[in-house]
Order: C-alpha cells, then sequence, then structure tokens
C-alpha cells in the first residue's frame, strides 16, 4: 500500500507542476519581454540625454558678440548723471577702480558683461540705482573731497586751527635774545 501511495503523490506532484507551468510560461514570457522592452528604453532615454547634453554645450560655446556702440565719454557722462565716483561705479560693475578710469580715458573697452552692466546703469532711475548700491553696501553714490565733519581728523584740524593764533602770540612774548638768536641762526 506505501507504494500506492507514493505513487499516487508522485503523480499528483506531477500533475501540479506541470499546470504551474502551463500557468506561469506566459507570464515569464512577458516578463521577458517587458525587461527587453525595459532596456531599449533605457537606451532611448540615454542617447537622447547625450543628445541634449551635445546641444546644450554647442549653445553654451556659442555666445553672440553683441557691439554696441562705445565712446569714453559715455563712462563719465553716465557717472555725472547718476552722482557717482569711480569707485561706486566699479564696485556696481564688479570691476576695479583702475578699470573705469581706462574706460573714461578710452585705453580701453568695456567687455560685453560690463557693458550690458552699463546700460543697466543707464536706465536705472535714481532710487533704482540707491537701491542697487545699498544692496553692494555702499552708502553714497559720491563721496565728497575733504574730511567729513564728524571724523577725528576734522576735529584735530579744527583744534590746529584754533591753536595757530595762540601759537603765534605766545612766540611773540618770548625774549628778543631767543628771536635774534634764532633769525641769526636762519641768515647762517
Amino acid at each position: 500500500m506505501a507504494n500506492i501511495a507514493t505513487l499516487i503523490k508522485n503523480e499528483i506532484r506531477k500533475e501540479t507542476d506541470k499546470a504551474v507551468r502551463n500557468n506561469v510560461r506566459p507570464l515569464l514570457k512577458n516578463l521577458q519581454a517587458e525587461r527587453i522592452r525595459v532596456r531599449d528604453l533605457e537606451r532611448q532615454v540615454n542617447a537622447l540625454t547625450k543628445q541634449v547634453n551635445r546641444v546644450s554645450a554647442e549653445k553654451a560655446a556659442y555666445v553672440p558678440q553683441v557691439r554696441t556702440a562705445f565712446r569714453s565719454s559715455t563712462v563719465g557722462d553716465l557717472r555725472k548723471q547718476h552722482h557717482l565716483s569711480q569707485g561706486s561705479l566699479a564696485t556696481l560693475l564688479g570691476v576695479g577702480l583702475n578699470t573705469v578710469w581706462l574706460w573714461e580715458k578710452g585705453r580701453t573697452r568695456p567687455r560685453v558683461k560690463q557693458q550690458e552692466g552699463l546700460d543697466a546703469i543707464a536706465g536705472m532711475s535714481s532710487l533704482q540705482l540707491k537701491r542697487r548700491l545699498t544692496a553692494v553696501g555702499i552708502k553714497e553714490g559720491k563721496s565728497k573731497p575733504g574730511r567729513k565733519p564728524g571724523s577725528t581728523k576734522a576735529k584735530l584740524a579744527a583744534k590746529k586751527a584754533a591753536l595757530k593764533p595762540a601759537k603765534k602770540a605766545a612766540k611773540k612774548k618770548v625774549s628778543g635774545k631767543k628771536t635774534t638768536r634764532k633769525k641769526q641762526a636762519r641768515k647762517k
């Protein structure tokens, strides 16, 4: 009897394996087809990304040179119009002070980027320019020549100016012998 039981079990196992194979085989074929399709799609995506990168690199390499009319007087006129110093204009454009000076003298020409910056400044109102100056960190457009009234150097200069008449008066009070000795020493 044990032999019949093992035979039946083996037969049942064979039939179930056959049924499972028949049901799974189409699914495996579909899975294989989908894998092939995914692989093809990945190849297409890679090819398209290479193409996009190539085109964007070509566009980045091509920078049109826009030649705008430039005269050295335009930089000076622009500075005077907006009451800017050479230093503040240089800071706004991201260049050095000597560069602005050379532009004004006509020895060099601004590059395209700086020319665009000059055009942008020319088109700004005074309020917009003040906002941009404060954003860059400049308080005023043009610093006045001389010392600022509240500075320590100005205070010292005022004290010296006040002391000059007092020193002259003190020198006159000195005995005549010392002044004559000084005069004689100067003559020699």
